[in-house]
């Protein structure tokens, strides 16, 4: 019997309850979801990414690829994500 959860499973989880693999598939929907407005879902994701430093820092270096990959695209350079993360610290 497999142990994964289906991902409407995990949206309805305590975010304190979710894995580190669980919290980045929530992420991954959660940002096709913002894609189309759907900002109300992301409380619980940044719920456990205040609590969870491994989460944290693989979110932050999952932007910093994806600031640098839009800037490759697009030739134009990006602001510094680790100054605007809203946290009031730097890295």
């Amino acid at each position: 019997m497999s142990t994964e959860k289906p991902l409407w499973q995990l949206l309805l989880e305590d975010p304190s309850n979710l894995t580190c693999d669980e919290c980045f598939a929530v992420m991954e929907y959660y940002a096709d979801v913002l894609s189309t407005a759907g900002a109300d879902l992301l409380p619980k994701v940044l719920d456990h990414l205040r609590r969870c430093p491994s989460c944290e820092a693989r979110h932050g270096e999952a932007l910093r690829r994806l600031m640098a990959s839009q800037s490759e695209d697009n030739g134009a350079s990006q602001p510094d994500l680790g100054e605007s993360d809203g946290s009031g610290e730097e890295e």
